[in-house]
């Protein structure tokens, strides 16, 4: 372990054999996913790993090792060190790992956590090892900043911070009664806190990782200002992070903008984790409480290791566009033009004709207009989340994107706003569902999948009328995302799913994130 790091680290520890393995592996993994983050971020990467192994390039080449000879030597040795390399590798990544680097702001890149995840992969380990390493770092980097930070507090720590370390406080004293049981979750000297705060709070930190992470030798550094400032930013909790932005004044003719956490209980401090998702809605049918309510269950166990965000815009002009859609599928002329609809082959024949059913155009209005209403806001709201996202405002972690219907052009021109920024890292996963968006726009699939660093998936179905009615109204175009796989775009999953229509996806949330494996 480096006495001058600012984490417990295990490289000291590994001989020359476990090192050239961990290149072996590492090199494999950059190889995979150099395609996605780009090569001169592999090759900065390789170099950094290689520096930290203490390695040289020549060494490497005239010490070949076989790929399976090194899985097998990291994962069947008398010591299995396959979760210290991810430790290592994750304070790497976050220039924890050297005093030098205490200038350097924290920052967890999105491209970072794929290589960390296509490595575990390699190492035989699962997904979940990496996310209860990435929780167990994060939440001991935090309760060192709250157990050194002292009565002055940095006045950054404003809103969320503040009330974390507030109803921390109230919390651990009202189960006083309870600390002799939680005494083993201690990680630490001074830490029992934390550890009873995370019972409280329900994210147990695996006892796996105990023995890893002890403390933070560099603990006294999260004391400083300095320290602060970069957790702080690091969590995103800097003026309240996402849940404390207020668009100020109207920004891109937008009235409504706004982010809303999920939280595991709103009576109990949350703690932050290495990454966020922020989920939107694209209509609200009963209430304007829907932008929140379907992402509720869908994420009931990711936000354990996830902090989970609700995007509120426009929510007038997306109640106006659910009525509507209420509307239309309720209408009786509309439903037999529907069932004939749905006799054709997979809505060809309904796209390719010249003039749309009659029986269709006389309701167009009812949807019509609140669509291009919805799909205006939507648009503009991209920019400003790319705004928000370029500005850090969800702190200097992954984040991940998921909506439904004009949800989707929400995330959509958000990727085509940071395409043309150049800015990468930022984005983790993307999930879109019935994306009112061109699927044979393949330029614009590939713009929005460079700046996305994990998966990028495409829930479709071809039962979905309303879509293609909504659609057709305005493009004669046969391609749309949300009806039928994307093509021609390597890195895009295509997910097909049995739903009975495009109002169907607001309940449906919790199970599509099941089945893309995202819950």
């Amino acid at each position: 372990m480096s006495k001058e790091s600012l984490i417990n680290l295990s490289v000291e520890s590994w001989d020359l054999e476990n090192k050239h393995a961990i290149a072996r592996i590492a090199g494999q993994a950059l190889t995979v996913v150099e395609p996605i983050v780009h090569p001169s971020w592999a090759r900065m990467w390789w170099s950094e790993l290689r520096n930290y192994l203490g390695l040289s390039q020549e060494e490497l080449v005239s010490n070949p090792m076989s790929l399976d000879y090194a899985i097998q030597l990291l994962s069947n040795s008398k010591r299995d060190i396959r979760i210290e390399i991810l430790v290592d590798l994750l304070a790497l990544s976050m220039h924890l790992d050297h005093p030098t680097k205490k200038d350097t702001p924290v920052v967890y890149d999105a491209r970072s956590r794929r290589f960390l995840f296509e490595l575990a992969q390699l190492m035989k380990l699962a997904p979940t090892d990496v996310t209860a390493v990435e929780r167990s770092v994060a939440q001991q980097m935090y309760f060192a900043l709250q157990e050194n930070s002292g009565e002055e507090k940095d006045p950054h720590l404003e809103d969320r911070a503040t009330l974390m370390d507030q109803s921390a406080k109230t919390s651990i004293q009202n189960t006083n009664k309870q600390k002799k049981h939680l005494k083993w979750l201690a990680t630490g000297a001074g830490v029992l806190g934390g550890g009873a705060l995370i019972a409280l709070t329900g994210g147990l930190a695996a006892p796996l990782l105990a023995p890893l992470l002890v403390g933070l030798t560099g603990a006294t550094f999260f004391a400083t200002a300095g320290g602060i400032a970069l957790v702080t930013s690091l969590f995103g909790l800097t003026g309240g992070g996402l849940a404390g932005w207020k668009m100020h004044r109207r920004m891109q003719g937008l009235e409504e903008f706004a982010f809303e956490q999920i939280l595991n209980d709103a009576d109990l401090p949350p703690i932050p984790t290495l990454q966020c998702t922020i989920c939107i809605s694209g209509f609200l049918m009963d209430n304007k409480d829907e932008f929140k309510t379907p992402w509720e269950k869908a994420f009931a166990t990711a936000r354990n290791f996830n902090d989970i965000y609700c995007l509120r815009y426009e929510t007038d002009a997306l109640m106006d566009l659910g009525i509507a859609f209420e509307k239309f599928v309720r209408n009786q002329a509309i439903k037999y033009a529907g069932v004939e609809v749905a006799k054709q082959t997979a809505l060809h024949a309904f796209f390719a004709a010249v003039a749309l059913p009659a029986t269709l155009m006389k309701i167009a209005d009812v949807v019509d207009n609140p669509w291009q209403i919805a799909v205006d806001r939507s648009h503009k709201a991209g920019i400003v989340l790319a705004d928000v996202l370029e500005k850090r405002v969800q702190g200097n972690r992954p984040c991940s994107l998921v909506g439904y219907s004009c949800g989707c052009l929400v995330i959509w021109h958000c990727l085509k706003e940071l395409y043309a920024r150049d800015k990468k890292g930022l984005v983790d996963h993307v999930v879109l569902m019935g994306a009112p968006i061109a699927g044979d726009d393949t330029q614009g699939w590939r713009e929005c999948a460079s700046v996305v660093s994990g998966r990028f998936i495409n829930c479709f179905t071809d039962k979905d009328w309303v879509l293609a009615f909504v659609y057709r109204l305005h493009s004669l175009n046969t391609e749309v995302a949300g009806l039928r796989p994307i093509k021609n775009v390597h890195r895009i999953e295509n997910v097909e799913l049995q739903l009975d229509g495009h109002t169907s996806y607001r309940d449906s949330v919790q199970e599509i994130m099941m089945q893309v494996g995202m819950a």
